[in-house]
């Protein structure tokens, strides 16, 4: 019998209309900082929802979050959430707003660079109240105890880490991820199921997060194309938000794998989309799974059907993603010295990967995927 601990944020709030709930959160007296990405959020209301939710407060609104979030981007916008000495953060929008928003709440109060914290020479302490609003179905980002960053001049990607990162309230509405465009909807369905097979066969999974892995993997399986084909379809979104909530506390109490111990180099060094990387790696790695880790693979399949490398495949194929990493990148081979001088092989995602991964093996399935 193992021994293990979960790490949950303290309310999550699900559903249509849940946004509503801003209204009625108690949050410390001041200011507060809005944290969002590009003009998506203006464009479907969801800004303005807020602004009115909160008509009482003042509100200093941080935008311009790029994909793939930098460490400057976090240094700034901590800057200008300082300058106004905002007393409670909010992230509304995909994972990279959500990381930034939470890696500003873990350094705001420090004064420092999220580098100095990156380069190990401070740790999180106090964290600013912070509040996640996800507006896309994917990331899992609004549960996590980690902000992904890229560190640009190192030309990684990297975490900020620490329990107390961890939002302390969620709101998860579907009407947010209602106005996503079907690629979008796509890669980041194929970056929440990646979380939920990644934590299944994590070394650091327990029975509560192979069920929450098992669920979301279903659901999943069984909303992505609806929601790709009809972003209107209600039901579908619903799953889909489900689904990357329920993969998040799998993962984020599991860890991950060598998907995203190989994903996270390809991204930063070849600036390609998160999902994308991840749904083109994912039946590779699997692959190398049946292979090496065969009876954790079995039991994978009884749980969650069988013949599913082949059916990601399919289902890749049918929501409109690239099956080689090359159809992104015409030059990707051309990194891979680059991308495999930068792997972390015994820490981070790697560590929890059920099959040790080497660099012959990683360059394998690097191989695999051009």
């Amino acid at each position: 019998m193992k021994q293990f601990s979960l790490l949950f944020p303290s309310t999550i709030h699900f559903g249509f209309a849940t946004l509503d709930k801003v209204a009625t959160i108690k949050m410390p007296e001041g200011s507060i900082g809005l944290v969002t990405g590009g003009a998506a959020m203006r464009k479907n209301g969801s800004i303005d929802r807020v602004l009115g939710l909160l008509k009482n407060k003042k509100v200093i609104i941080f935008e311009g979050v790029e994909p793939e979030v930098s460490v400057e981007t976090v240094d700034k916008c901590a800057k200008t959430m300082r300058k106004h000495g905002v007393t409670s953060l909010i992230g509304i929008g995909g994972g990279s707003a959500l990381d930034c928003a939470k890696a500003v709440a873990g350094v705001y109060k420090s004064g420092k660079s999220v580098k100095d914290y990156l380069d190990g020479k401070i740790k999180i302490s106090e964290t600013a109240f912070f509040i996640a609003i996800p507006s896309t179905a994917g990331t899992g980002a609004e549960v996590t105890k980690n902000a992904v960053l890229t560190y640009t001049e190192k030309k990684i990607k990297t975490s900020l880490r620490g329990e107390t990162l961890v939002p302390k309230i969620v709101i998860c509405d579907p009407q947010l991820t209602m106005s996503m465009p079907p690629e979008i909807t796509a890669y980041t369905g194929m970056d929440a199921l990646t979380h939920a097979v990644e934590s299944y066969f994590s070394t650091g999974a327990n029975e509560v997060t192979k069920g929450f892995a098992v669920k979301a993997i279903k659901l999943i399986m069984e909303n992505i194309l609806k929601a790709v084909e009809n972003g209107s379809n209600k039901t579908a979104r619903y799953n889909m938000l489900l689904a990357s909530v329920t993969a998040g506390l799998a993962f984020a109490n599991s860890g991950l794998g060598a998907v995203h111990g190989i994903g996270h180099p390809v991204g930063a060094i070849a600036h390609l989309p998160h999902g994308k990387v991840n749904a083109i790696l994912l039946p590779v790695v699997m692959e190398c799974h049946k292979k090496y880790a065969s009876g954790l693979f079995k039991s994978f399949e009884k749980d969650c059907g069988e013949n599913t490398i082949k059916k990601i495949k399919t289902l890749n194929k049918k929501i409109g993603l690239p099956d080689k990493l090359s159809k992104l990148d015409s030059d990707i081979a051309a990194k891979l010295p680059l991308i495999m001088s930068t792997m972390v092989y015994a820490s981070g995602s790697m560590a929890f990967n059920p099959v040790k991964m080497t660099p012959s093996k990683v360059e394998n399935i690097l191989k695999e995927a051009l």
